[in-house]
């Protein structure tokens, strides 16, 4: 029987050295240990103990303590063991081994990890190496070599300091600039329209009341194509304003935050479109636009009124001014009897809560208060769009409501003859009525009505027949010529 195969035929457990641990339970004895182990790793024993005749003393070279190492640390994942010593030879020839002890130490720990406690009962002490951790010559073991050029241990406060130090360099953070301001929103001012709908209420002669209101209608009409018109091309400027600042300024700028970015476009497109014909911002427009359409339709019914066009009779007194003033220049105004009828109306001037009603168009209260609705147009209640001034000039603002109403009722009857009745909630002796006089439909779908309002205060009667008309399709009426 050959040396080895008399070696491998032994059953006693003998200590194996540093490779033998957890890789056989019946170990063969020293010498052939070592060259079973080298046999497969394909490193010579001599590489990897100082003494390969006598592995008990424990005198591994650096490779055979890398090996070591390698063995009783393996972990999932971890590179082979053969691949690192076969490694180490490869780039370490230049160098040879050196003897480095294994202190006991090592093998008890290791041991004790990798190895089951009724398995490595009688593995995980070398007889050679006393409890001390000396060897059997009572000299200390030596760490091992690869502790002797690790160096000191490293405290936790220098590892946190180099672990800083190892990482990348962050430029300082920098205040974000703020974001650039909207344009102001472009305005309609009260003081812009032309308030003179009922400036002729204080002239006596009907011939100068048409004068009066020709030239108002003639200011109405300007305000439209002048105010109107270049406040719609402010808005759209107002619009293009918008994007421009968002693309010039703010899109794509790393100087913001995208959270910034993307808030600042957020209220950019909530701005533009509320700046839409439909939007928010153009609610004052819209009831601006309402109220000249309003305006100018009762002065145009005023005119007529005046002046006997449009189905009513030529007033009693028209042109009574131009009468007496020649009368007066031939000396004889006893002639003149009309002068206390045509001057009745001189203390009504303007009616009252038309200063309401503008006040809350253009101070943007929108509501019932104002004659508005809630997208700033003139709701079908707003008394100025259905009481003519010279009966609203003579009534309270309740009483005015209460003659509105008289009106909204007979023109949701459509019918000639149809009554509605009103008294003053303030006032014992102030009472009215609107009635329907004419129904008068067009070829083209439009509907009129002639209403006639009676205002009775203290026993005196105002009598003002005024015309309503509708649109094919629409459902509001509103006084027309």
């Amino acid at each position: 029987m050959g040396k080895v195969q008399a070696a491998l035929s032994a059953t006693a457990v003998g200590s194996m050295g540093a490779f033998a641990i957890g890789a056989f339970v019946l170990s063969p004895s020293p010498v052939e240990a070592n060259v079973a182990i080298a046999s497969n790793t394909g490193i010579a024993c001599a590489d990897c103990h100082s003494d390969p005749s006598d592995p008990k003393q424990r005198a591994l070279t650096s490779l055979g303590m890398a090996y070591s190492e390698c063995l009783y640390s393996s972990v999932p994942g971890q590179p082979n063991c053969n691949i690192q010593a076969q490694d180490w030879q490869r780039f370490e020839t230049s160098e040879s081994p050196q003897t480095v002890p294994l202190p006991s130490s090592a093998y008890g720990r290791l041991q004790s990890e990798k190895v089951p406690a009724e398995l490595g009962a009688g593995l995980n002490r070398d007889p050679a190496v006393q409890p001390d951790g000396s060897t059997g010559t009572g000299q200390p073991l030596s760490p091992p070599q690869s502790q002797q050029e690790a160096g000191p241990v490293a405290s936790p406060e220098s590892s946190e300091a180099e672990a800083l130090e190892d990482k990348a360099y962050v430029p300082p953070a920098q205040a974000e600039p703020p974001l650039p301001e909207l344009p102001p929103l472009p305005a309609l001012l009260q003081r812009d329209y032309p308030d003179c709908r009922e400036d002729h209420l204080h002239l006596p002669d009907p011939h100068d009341k048409a004068k009066n209101i020709n030239q108002c209608t003639t200011a109405l009409d300007n305000y439209y194509s002048g105010v109107l018109t270049e406040y719609r091309e402010r808005m759209n400027q107002y619009q293009d304003e918008l994007s421009r600042i968002y693309t010039e300024k703010v899109a794509g700028r790393m100087e913001y935050s995208a959270a910034n970015r993307d808030r600042f476009y957020q209220e950019m497109m909530q701005e533009h479109a509320s700046s839409d014909p439909e939007g928010a911002n153009m609610a004052i427009y819209r009831a601006a636009e309402q109220l000249y359409q309003a305006d100018r339709n009762y002065l145009s019914d005023r005119y007529c009124y005046n002046t006997g066009c449009g189905g009513y009779p030529v007033p009693e007194n028209y042109g009574y001014t131009y009468v007496a003033e020649s009368l007066a220049k031939l000396e004889k105004p006893k002639k003149i009897k009309t002068k206390g009828k045509a001057s009745s109306n001189k203390s009504c001037k303007k009616s009252r809560g038309r200063g309401r009603l503008l006040g809350g168009i253009f101070g943007s209260v929108v509501g019932s208060v104002a004659g508005l609705d809630d997208v700033g147009v003139l709701i079908a209640g707003a008394v100025g769009a259905v009481l003519v001034g010279e009966i609203a000039c003579k009534l309270s603002e309740d009483e005015q409501e209460k003659a509105a109403e008289a009106t909204f009722a007979v023109v949701d009857q459509e019918t000639v003859g149809a009554v509605a009745n009103w008294q003053s909630p303030t006032r014992g002796g102030v009472s009215g009525s609107s009635t329907v006089t004419a129904l008068n439909t067009e070829p083209d779908g439009r509907k009129c009505l002639t209403i006639t309002d009676v205002a009775i205060i203290d026993g005196e009667e105002t009598r003002i027949s005024k015309q309503m008309c509708r649109g094919a399709g629409q459902s509001k009426y509103a006084i027309m010529a």
